[in-house]
This record gives C-alpha cells, sequence and structure tokens, in this order.
C-alpha cells in the first residue's frame, strides 16, 4: 500500500520558463554508409561534441526581491567527434526565486545555476524526446546530466576576488558557434 504523505515545495522555484529557439534535424539516412541504420537500442553519447551555453543575471523587483534569470542552451553541431542521429540547437530561459530563508544569500548564485540548468535541461530533454519521435531517426533521448561542476567555477571565480562577491551577471560559454 502506498502511504501518502505531504510533498515538501523546493527552496528554488522555477517562475516562468520560455524556449528561444527549437531546432532537431535528423541527419539524413544515407544508403552507402553501413552504419547508417536506423536505431534498435540506445544511442551510445560517448565521444558526441554536446556544446552548452549557461548565461545567468540576477535580477532585483520594486521590493528588493533577487530573482535569477538563468539561460540554457545545449547544441549537438556533428562537426567533430562522433555523429549523432541528430544535430540539435535549443535555447531555453527560466526565471527562479529562491524562497526559502533557511539558504545563506552566498549560496543562492550557486543553487541558483545548478538547480536552474538542471530543470531547464530537463525540459529541453523533453522536447528534443517528444519532437524526434516523430522522425524517421525515432526517439532522440540526450544524455542525463548534472550541472555540480557549475559550483566549482562560481568558487574559483569567488577565490580570484579578494572582495565579498555581490549578485551579478555570470556568463559561461563552452563551443557554441551560431
Amino acid at each position: 500500500m502506498i502511504q501518502i504523505t505531504h510533498m515538501q515545495p523546493s527552496p528554488i522555484q522555477l517562475r516562468e520558463m520560455h524556449y528561444h529557439g527549437i531546432m532537431v534535424r535528423p541527419r539524413p539516412l544515407v544508403e552507402e554508409d553501413e552504419n547508417d541504420k536506423l536505431p534498435e537500442t540506445p544511442f551510445d553519447f560517448n565521444g558526441v561534441n554536446i556544446g552548452e551555453s549557461i548565461t545567468m543575471h540576477t535580477l532585483k523587483d520594486q521590493n528588493d526581491q533577487l530573482s535569477y534569470l538563468v539561460i540554457l542552451r545545449i547544441a549537438i553541431k556533428n562537426e567533430s567527434g562522433k555523429i549523432a542521429p541528430y544535430s540539435i540547437d535549443v535555447e531555453a530561459s527560466g526565471l527562479f526565486e529562491i524562497t526559502s530563508n533557511k539558504i545563506p544569500d552566498e549560496k543562492h548564485e550557486e543553487m541558483a545555476i545548478v538547480n536552474g540548468c538542471a530543470i531547464l535541461y530537463s525540459a529541453i530533454r523533453e522536447q528534443v524526446m517528444t519532437l524526434s519521435s516523430r522522425c524517421i531517426r525515432g526517439t532522440f533521448l540526450l544524455p542525463t546530466v548534472n550541472f555540480q561542476d557549475k559550483i566549482k567555477v562560481a568558487n574559483k571565480d569567488t577565490e580570484k576576488s579578494e572582495q565579498p562577491s555581490k549578485p551579478q551577471a555570470r556568463k559561461k560559454t563552452n563551443k557554441i558557434t551560431k
């Protein structure tokens, strides 16, 4: 028997989410390529170059309440590395608030970037899966990832600064070209 318990809300809440662009394009089927068969098992992403771009802006409303705008772009260009069955380029943004006063102020940015990216990535992953399910190459499920390495980047930025860090826009970009 399943016991129903009270679900605890997360200390970070997504207030808005939008897609800025979605491109999911299957590679054409080529008869000459013997490796170009329709997949029978899930695709192995080892060797695929997956680009990411992350931007975060700290916003303050008229009541001095902080919000965090996180923008995540995921792209597989298939220009180098292992070739995936699809080329993708998806960008989404989310507006997040830290709703718990139990989270120290100095942890808000880390929480917003790590959890915000995880939430946006899961939405992007679902959108790619849904759109690809009706394409010639079949359903394309992006790999599960985590964004814990973004904490290390934020901590290194803080260590380099002698002054305490103030909430500010933070931008990180990896290998996405238009």
